[in-house]
């Protein structure tokens, strides 16, 4: 397990806000190229799930939002 995610007692993982932003654009990428009965896109929606009930409840959703889309705009695309 590398530096930015970190296991602590209970079951409760820390990780740091880059690879969660990571996380959560994989998870909505994930649901634009897949079937809604896809077991890949139904994990992604369960993720994403728990990601918004994690933020609401530390009270940083709005923030988060912000930084992932700035992120969107800002993030290069490589030519095909």
């Amino acid at each position: 397990m590398n530096k930015c995610i970190k296991r602590t007692s209970g079951g409760v993982m820390r990780i740091s806000d880059y690879w969660l932003l990571e996380v959560v654009q994989q998870c909505q990428w994930i649901l634009k190229e897949t079937d809604s009965n896809h077991t890949q896109n139904i994990r992604s929606k369960k993720i994403l799930e728990r990601v918004r009930k994690y933020l609401n409840q530390v009270g940083r959703g709005d923030d988060f939002r912000n930084r992932l889309h700035e992120e969107e705009h800002n993030r290069g695309v490589l030519p095909v």
